[in-house]
């Protein structure tokens, strides 16, 4: 079977290196936009080479011959995605939106394919984060073909669930759910800055693991803090888009646009430091509070 990514960034890019270890996938090919900027163009093209996918100068040519075109492209530029390759679907050929919009956007998406073709269209969600696990990254899957696009996927080493038939069931599981997960590094973020200021971080940080048992808070605050220095653009979005479907459900998102703001803030107070993986808390908790007073 040959699969094609619509979209070749990061996440794209950590799926084909899982995919190398599979003998049942017979090609990957990929298109993304920035093959034609002269900033991105050469990086995509050697690490395409490097992961042996075929990177095609054109939608057309990337979706010919893939039974599954998987859209992993910016939220906002998911529909228009879809229109662009809604001409080129063959009948038997699946198209699944991978990207984090809300069950509103991705019905406007399942528009796009089923009006401008013969080609099918799946919705899905990741349910976390694909660099560890490449391939292997837990996936929802929703629509009238999830079960069908689920063996397909599945054949190929991917760990894919298909949870019902209707457009947009998968991805109201990960925007709900990031309320909460996004919400964890929010209290974080905002928490362990006062702390920070107040000269009382490690006395916090004892008592909250004291109140939570088992949980280690000084590991946490590392991990959210790194991952608001490292994704917290792609997180403010994420958001956003669960602001949307919260809204979609007669609810008012008074936390998801508290939550989307403060990794806003954030962010932007550690953009400008150089990325660490390594990084610990009390160094980005130091940075924060320089901000903060600047």
């Amino acid at each position: 079977m040959k699969l094609a990514f619509i979209g070749f960034g990061e996440a794209a890019q950590s799926m084909a290196a899982g995919f190398r270890n599979e003998a049942s996938l017979e090609g990957l090919a990929a298109y993304d936009i920035r093959l034609h900027d002269a900033a991105y163009g050469p990086g995509l093209k050697a690490k395409a080479e490097e992961l042996g996918v075929c990177l095609a100068a054109s939608i057309q040519e990337t979706t010919g011959g893939a039974a599954v075109v998987l859209s992993m492209v910016q939220g906002s530029a998911a529909p228009k995605v879809a229109d662009s390759v809604a001409p080129y679907l063959q009948p038997g050929q699946i198209f699944i939106d991978l990207n984090s919009i809300s069950p509103d956007a991705k019905q406007r998406v399942a528009d796009a394919i089923f009006m401008g073709g013969v080609g099918a269209c799946v919705e899905g969600a990741i349910m976390d984060a694909v660099k560890p696990r490449r391939h292997k990254v837990p996936i929802l899957l929703a629509g009238p073909l999830a079960e069908e696009a689920a063996d397909k996927l599945n054949a190929v080493g991917m760990v894919c669930e298909a949870i019902g038939d209707r457009i947009g069931q998968a991805c109201s599981v990960k925007m709900i759910r990031s309320v909460m997960m996004k919400g964890v590094e929010a209290l974080i973020l905002e928490s362990m800055l006062a702390a920070e200021t107040a000269g009382v971080t490690e006395r916090i940080l004892d008592s909250v693991n004291v109140t939570f048992a088992g949980l280690d808070w000084r590991k946490l605050t590392s991990h959210y803090l790194k991952r608001t220095h490292e994704h917290g653009l792609r997180r403010v979005s994420e958001m956003k888009e669960s602001a949307m479907t919260l809204e979609t459900l007669g609810m008012e998102p008074r936390m998801s646009l508290a939550i989307a703001e403060t990794i806003a803030s954030g962010y932007a107070s550690l953009k400008d430091v150089p990325y660490d993986p390594n990084a610990q808390y009390p160094e980005l908790l130091n940075v924060l509070a320089a901000r903060k007073a600047d």
